[in-house]
């Protein structure tokens, strides 16, 4: 016992002797999950992870949700929240910091930090934030021949801090309703916009939410496919939906783990089927997990697909989070222990958005204004 003691004495005097950068240094090139355990080493070592300057330089997860409820009985009608689950920093979702135009913002898409929003007051004026930091960028008006197509879900925000310094937003060009003519493209690195054809079926129409994985834009498409399109508008994919899974039936995509994930409400068994794509070359999805509607509403009795909403999945754990529409709050289920828990509450009115939100501390190298 002596000897395990002394041996534990020495190990931790060498870590405290090291200096704060270095230690710092060491940390940044730890995978997420290994860097929270060593939160745990001491309070000191707690703080060197926790500090603003030093997270900066280290890996970052899931902080919270933005998240908008609307109310007829309150004045604004419509309102703007965050949801802190993790570790901070605290946003104002009111983004004091946006000029004067974007005084009243809807948001409508976040990536990886960055955030893209719309002037409630002119309709065609967007930028792109990062709340984080308090920076942010006007993007150019799209051409004449292009604004009568800019609905309020065509709009995409494309980003990723890994690989590259520039960010790209996207704008789906509708034949009609909801078929794809092609994309306009702005590229934060020419500052301009570029229209490309589109290069899916010539009835391809999407549906819901998209997803940035691997270097391409992912849609689900009503035809029984996930399409999906690189940053220059030049490599386009499409692949079927997983098999055995209804035509009537449209999935969520989300990004967990490194891979591309499928889920579906089953109507039949009520239940969420989840679909991973582990080879993102292949056409092959694997089913992973199946669960009933009771499990993630911690109900019994019936519980209907539409009394939930799937919003994503974590970045880097097996959880699942969605919206329970009965107690008004927001969820996660883990997979891997087969629990739900709840996050927060969303209280008074109705959720009409919601987007998970991982914070980036430092975009030195991406072209926001301040």
């Amino acid at each position: 016992m002596a000897r395990r003691s002394s041996r534990k004495t020495k190990q931790q005097t060498v870590l405290t002797d090291l200096p704060d950068a270095l230690i710092v240094e060491i940390l940044s090139r730890l995978p997420l999950k290994s860097l929270c355990c060593c939160k745990c080493v001491d309070t000191h070592w707690y703080c060197l992870i926790s500090h603003p300057e030093h997270l900066k330089k280290l890996p970052q997860t899931l902080s919270g949700f933005f998240f908008d409820t609307e109310d007829i009985g309150r004045c604004p009608k419509v309102a703007r929240h965050f949801a802190n689950i993790g570790e901070p920093p605290q946003i104002d979702p009111s983004f004091p910091f946006l000029p004067p135009e974007f005084e009243l913002v809807r948001l409508e898409n976040c990536c990886d930090g960055l955030l893209l929003c719309c002037s409630s007051q002119h309709p065609f004026r967007r930028l792109v934030c990062n709340p984080a930091t308090e920076r942010w960028v006007v993007l150019p008006t799209l051409p004449a021949d292009s604004s009568c197509v800019a609905q309020e879900d065509t709009f995409h925000l494309v980003f990723d801090r890994d690989v590259s310094s520039h960010f790209h937003v996207f704008q789906i060009v509708l034949k009609d309703w909801r078929r794809v003519a092609g994309i306009n493209i702005y590229s934060s690195g020419t500052g301009s916009w570029n229209f490309m054809e589109s290069g899916w079926d010539s009835d391809s129409t999407i549906c819901g939410r998209c997803v940035f994985h691997q270097g391409m834009l992912h849609f689900v498409s009503a035809q029984s496919t996930v399409v999906s399109v690189d940053v220059e508008g030049k490599k386009w994919r499409a692949i079927s939906v997983p098999e055995g899974v209804e035509r009537s039936e449209l999935g969520f995509l989300a990004r967990s783990q490194g891979h591309l994930h499928y889920m579906v409400h089953t109507g039949i068994r009520q239940e969420v089927s989840i679909w991973c794509l582990e080879k993102h070359d292949s056409d092959e999805w694997t089913l992973k997990h199946r669960v009933s509607n009771n499990k993630l509403l911690n109900a019994r009795g019936k519980v209907y697909y539409y009394e939930y909403y799937i919003i994503s999945c974590h970045p880097d754990r097996s959880l699942i989070c969605y919206a329970n529409h009965r107690d008004k709050t927001l969820m996660a289920y883990d997979t891997d222990r087969e629990e739900a828990r709840v996050l927060c509450t969303f209280g008074r009115g109705d959720l009409i958005s919601c987007f998970p939100y991982v914070p980036l501390f430092s975009d030195s190298s991406v072209p926001l204004s301040s």
